[in-house]
């Protein structure tokens, strides 16, 4: 992603599809869903203020965080006392994103162990290579879910 440089010149289109690497359409779409704010018209072109590059950001850090594009209208207009219904949708997210991260960190295991392993066929490892994530996995299955 290029150095999001702040200036407060306004930007084309353009200049915000290469500065966030998000294309034109997909602009153009999060505009009609009320994501972006109508941006001001210069000559008929769409001027946008050098903030729509962090907005972007959020926009596209929630979407990698699982949000849906109406939690993230949620969450962008959110302007409640404390932020509360954003708070709620960010503990439920990060509940996800945790497993996940541990579902990544056992696959990330699994293939160096698989890479380690010498034998013909990893599912019938006799070499050892395999016995830490085996004993990991078979523990996660037996354990109850949260």
């Amino acid at each position: 992603m290029p150095a999001m440089e702040q200036s407060d010149r306004p930007m084309s289109i353009g200049e915000v599809s290469r500065l966030t690497e998000t294309p034109i359409t997909t602009l153009r779409y999060y505009e009609r869903r009320g994501l972006l704010p109508p941006p001001d018209r210069v000559g008929g072109q769409r001027r946008y203020p050098a903030s729509i590059a962090m907005r972007m950001m959020v926009i596209r850090y929630c979407r990698a965080a699982g949000l849906t594009l109406d939690e993230i209208a949620v969450v962008l207009d959110d302007r409640s006392p404390g932020r509360s219904v954003t708070k709620q949708l960010g503990r439920e997210r990060l509940r996800t994103i945790e497993d996940q991260i541990a579902q990544l960190q056992t696959a990330h295991r699994m293939v160096a162990a698989a890479i380690a392993c010498a034998c013909p066929t990893v599912d019938v490892c006799e070499c050892g290579a395999m016995d830490a994530v085996r004993a990991e996995i078979e523990a996660t299955m037996s354990a109850p879910a949260r």
